[in-house]
């Protein structure tokens, strides 16, 4: 329907969407398509009817000139000059897709237009890529798993079955752990066939995350203290420890963890969903940490919808007033319901898929193997509340000492926000292990934790400047020394206004104590004269076939042979055999390696082709031309 509204003096009516309609000389014209006079008044379609006498605004009330093309909220795009009108001089000579990745660019979120965060993301990579990178070129493997997950990546790009012989003579590596979403590397190592491609590809993971923590950053607490934040995860130890133990596969986890609790934090409930659902091809364990993500909306949907029973502490950490309820556009809380429903069961349905039917499956013994490590909880031990508690304070000060450095990037921030529960069940996992492997700060196994935790001190932050908001006073710095609101209400405005600058603070001493401070140090950068008759040792070796060797060569073998590790009971006979006797793993050193060799086989079943320092390589005399 169209209507007529207050047509100037000598001027044709204004027709508006909506109105009545029109005589049968008048054509119909949509709002978009309608030609104006040069008296007729411009108006859009959210503006009321105006007088005659009041000025035409456009979208942002900036007034128009008399030459100035009229567009309405449904006109052309601003990229697209319209018709008569000179175009932009900087965009005038771009083509349409040129023009397109622009305009996408410009929509993107703060974090991903910041070169700051940019420069840092780029830090992380080159740092992290040196680090690995400088490691496999002095063939010093932390342990095995480089050259498994080559083996595993390359047949993958091969279109083979995961077949690892380092691991064990025709093991599938689907039986040690359910990880098929390491299959994503197989494009990248079919065009670059090389250890490498793992090494940067974990690099560019962990990089990527620097942006999902930097825009939770962002949004919650402004730019400033999202840069801040920003560099004090991108440098966290518990990345760093990953990097410095070559490759493995949670590396995956990192980026899919750091975006979907980014979106969580920022209410963006689909978004968190999404990026967390394919955790569980990552990793037989991820899966309880999706189901923690699930258990998290639950609560936080049915918080929101009402009152309900509980704790003080939990009703005070998830009331709305607490909550920063206002980051979810869910008043009623159902979606976060719904939504934590299906993460719940996904999650705990591929865990325990993964775990009691497909590892068993593909593993020779057909079981879980790691359920040995489980104490009171593997086959046969003795489940009781008493072996439980006793098996989890087992070596108590080793795993308190875990726990406190987690928590110490984020000034322990991270303890006001529910979030931080989402750690729970993966340090539950390693703490009932008996493995005490698990137990530390070494290896990769806190890797997965920082972007929980650095955004759980986000979220905190950010609860407490809307809890701030909502109850006044918390301002200022006379406000925090003064304790007059009591020590709790100081502590938190003081986290309030200094949270980020002290998790910074934190970061950057505790940084330099681990592989970060590698970058300064010469002796990365050498090459030993061991490394490089290694490299040539390897140069004597075909590709495509079979070799049995030390594990400082596992990995570099593995990207274009069949490889086995030597010290594997029950290999078959390779085409060749290459050691490194200064660096063979073995305890003790391998004084003698051409007899080493000859106690494994009958005589004369190799033939010693080269020799370079202690390096050796063999070959299968029957091959021999």
């Amino acid at each position: 329907m169209l209507e007529e509204q207050g047509p100037a003096p000598g001027a044709e009516p204004v027709l508006w969407e909506g109105n009545a309609p029109p005589s049968e000389a008048e054509p119909v014209l949509t709002e978009a398509e309608a030609p104006r006079s040069e008296a007729e008044p411009v108006l859009t379609e959210a503006e009321a009817p105006r007088s005659e006498a009041e000025p035409v605004l456009r979208e942002g009330n900036a007034p128009r000139s008399e030459a100035e093309p009229v567009l309405t909220g449904a006109g052309a795009p601003p990229s697209v000059p319209s018709p008569g009108a000179a175009p932009r001089p900087a965009l005038a000579g771009l083509s349409p897709l040129r023009l397109t990745v622009l305009r996408r660019a410009r929509a993107l979120p703060g974090a991903y237009r910041d070169p700051f965060t940019w420069a840092i993301a780029g830090a992380a990579f080159g740092a992290y890529c040196v680090i690995s990178i400088m490691r496999l070129f002095q063939l010093h493997p932390t342990s095995w798993d480089l050259g498994i997950f080559t083996e595993y990546v390359k047949q993958f790009a091969d279109l083979h079955a995961p077949i690892v012989d380092i691991r064990a003579a025709g093991f599938n590596l689907l039986g040690d752990h359910f990880s098929p979403g390491v299959a994503v590397l197989a494009p990248f190592f079919r065009v670059f066939p090389s250890p490498a491609t793992l090494l940067v590809a974990q690099a560019a993971l962990v990089a990527a995350s620097v942006f999902a923590v930097g825009q939770a950053a962002r949004e919650r607490l402004g730019v400033g203290q999202g840069r801040v934040i920003a560099v004090a995860y991108g440098f966290s130890w518990g990345l760093q420890q990953m990097i410095d133990f070559d490759f493995h596969e949670i590396a995956l986890a990192i980026p899919l963890l750091a975006f979907s609790l980014s979106a969580l934090a920022r209410g963006r409930i689909k978004a968190a969903t999404w990026w967390a659902l394919p955790l569980v091809f990552v990793k037989e364990d991820q899966g309880f940490t999706v189901a923690a993500i699930g258990f998290y909306l639950i609560v936080s949907g049915l918080r929101a919808a009402g009152p309900a029973p509980g704790p003080a502490w939990l009703k005070r950490l998830t009331s709305p007033a607490h909550a920063g309820a206002d980051v979810f556009d869910d008043p009623d809380g159902g979606r976060r319901t719904g939504y934590g429903q299906v993460l719940l069961v996904w999650g705990f349905v591929w865990s325990f898929l993964a775990i009691a039917v497909i590892i068993p499956h593909f593993n020779p013994a057909h079981h879980y193997q790691y359920w040995s490590d489980g104490g009171a909880f593997a086959p046969g031990g003795h489940l009781s509340v008493t072996a439980v508690l006793g098996q989890f304070m087992h070596a108590w000060p080793d795993k308190l000492l875990t726990v406190v450095m987690l928590l110490l990037p984020t000034a322990f921030i991270a303890l006001r926000s529910p979030l931080a529960l989402i750690a729970v069940p993966s340090l539950l996992l390693r703490f009932f292990s008996t493995n005490s492997a698990f137990w530390g700060t070494s290896w990769h196994y806190n890797a997965t934790l920082m972007p929980v935790l650095f955004i759980a001190a986000i979220d905190a932050l950010g609860r407490i400047e809307a809890s701030a908001r909502a109850q006044g006073g918390l301002t200022g710095l006379a406000e925090w020394a003064s304790g007059r609101s009591g020590p709790r209400r100081a502590v938190l405005a003081g986290a309030r206004r200094y949270g980020a600058a002290m998790m910074l603070a934190i970061t950057v001493p505790l940084a330099f104590q681990y592989p970060l401070s590698d970058l300064w140090n010469v002796g990365t950068y050498t090459i030993s004269p061991s490394a490089a008759s290694a490299e040539l040792a390897m140069a004597q070796v075909p590709n495509g076939v079979t070799v049995l060797t030390t594990l400082d060569l596992l990995a570099p073998l593995a990207a274009r042979t069949d490889t086995f590790w030597i010290g594997n009971a029950g290999n078959p006979e390779t085409d060749y055999i290459v050691v490194d006797g200064d660096d063979s793993d073995y305890s003790p050193p391998i004084n003698n390696v051409p007899a080493f060799v000859d106690g494994f086989y009958p005589p004369n079943t190799y033939t010693e082709i080269f020799s370079s320092g202690d390096v050796y390589v063999f070959r299968l005399t029957r091959l021999n031309p």
